[in-house]
């Protein structure tokens, strides 16, 4: 069966429905005045309308069948469906993230109580502020500088002046430069310390063994910082016969103490004997100490000796002179 004679039984059979069914209409269409009809056109419009609306359809539930097209409201609603799928995830988070903060409130709460029994037992011991950790400390940083720990040890003394004083004693094996900048080290981090000796010894193995020891004072009513005297090197008191390895270049130690002020406002608040005399002296809230051989104060008085009677010196080199009286009287 060929197009054209499929053609003809479609219309044969489409002229026998509207005759059966339409009779008029028939014979309106076979005069050919049928298109003039105001009903007929508009009957046509609606029909194409309707399969026009059909076809989008059909197309647009095939694209979005297939994916190639997704509508504005599919989207909103995956979106949804996406949160809804993450919500149970969210509520998880947010109760873990509650315990957390709850636990972390606990360990603060137990921290700042530990802490407070700190304060309690430096309020009753203050040398343990220093003294308990301090061991410890030491060796971690000789360890980091690649030293060998020969010996590491402290030693508490008697008090002098009202203050609170222990002894460090240490022998630190290593490179010459590695145990200067140990040295060093300390040097800047015990602001109040007084170093009794300190040596370095070349051994056969070419490294350096150097022995030391370093006397530190504490206000006893200093507790919490343990810093009363604020002792500040190389500010002051360093003798030449204890500056080791003088072929590096180390820092330049200051010979003048407290270069900016006068004589007027210091006063001797202690003394004592290592390798030389030397005193403690005071201006306003900061004690340094004077050695033989430094000069004082804006005047540049150079330090002889203390006794109970006060500090004496010389000035421009002249006959010696009491230079400080005690702040408090001696007996």
């Amino acid at each position: 069966m060929n197009f054209e004679r499929m053609a003809e039984k479609f219309w044969h059979g489409l002229h026998t429905i509207l005759w059966r069914y339409f009779p008029q209409t028939f014979v309106l269409w076979r005069n050919g005045v049928l298109w003039q009809l105001a009903g007929f056109r508009w009957g046509v419009g609606l029909g194409c309308l309707l399969v026009s609306a059909a076809t989008w359809c059909v197309l647009h539930w095939m694209l979005h069948q297939t994916g190639l097209w997704i509508s504005p409201m599919g989207l909103r609603q995956n979106l949804i469906d996406d949160i809804e799928s993450i919500r149970p995830q969210a509520q998880k988070v947010q109760a873990e993230d509650a315990a957390r903060t709850l636990w972390l409130s606990q360990k603060q709460m137990v921290l700042k109580d530990l802490n407070a029994q700190s304060d309690a037992l430096m309020t009753h011991w203050p040398n343990s502020a220093l003294r308990m950790p301090l061991l410890s400390q030491l060796q971690t940083l000789a360890h980091q500088s690649a030293l060998q720990v020969i010996e590491l040890k402290a030693a508490p003394s008697p008090e002098a002046h009202g203050f609170e004083s222990s002894r460090l004693l240490f022998q630190m094996k290593g490179s010459e430069q590695a145990t200067y900048a140990y040295w060093q080290t300390l040097n800047q981090v015990f602001a109040n310390g007084l170093w009794l000796n300190a040596s370095w010894m070349l051994q056969t193995d070419g490294q350096y063994l150097m022995s030391a020891q370093l006397h530190l004072w504490w206000d006893a009513d200093d507790a919490s910082t343990d810093t009363g005297v604020e002792v500040r090197w190389p500010d002051a008191l360093v003798p030449k016969t204890l500056r080791p390895l003088e072929n590096i270049k180390s820092p330049d130690f200051a010979a003048h103490v407290f270069p900016d002020q006068s004589h007027a406002l210091m006063r001797l608040v202690g003394s004592g004997l290592s390798a030389s005399t030397w005193a403690l002296v005071k201006s306003g809230q900061q004690v340094l100490p004077v050695q033989t051989g430094q000069y004082l104060g804006r005047e540049r008085a150079k330090v002889q000796f203390a006794n109970e009677q006060g500090l004496w010196g010389e000035v421009d080199n002249g006959p010696l002179q009491k230079l400080l009286a005690w702040e408090v009287v001696q007996p």
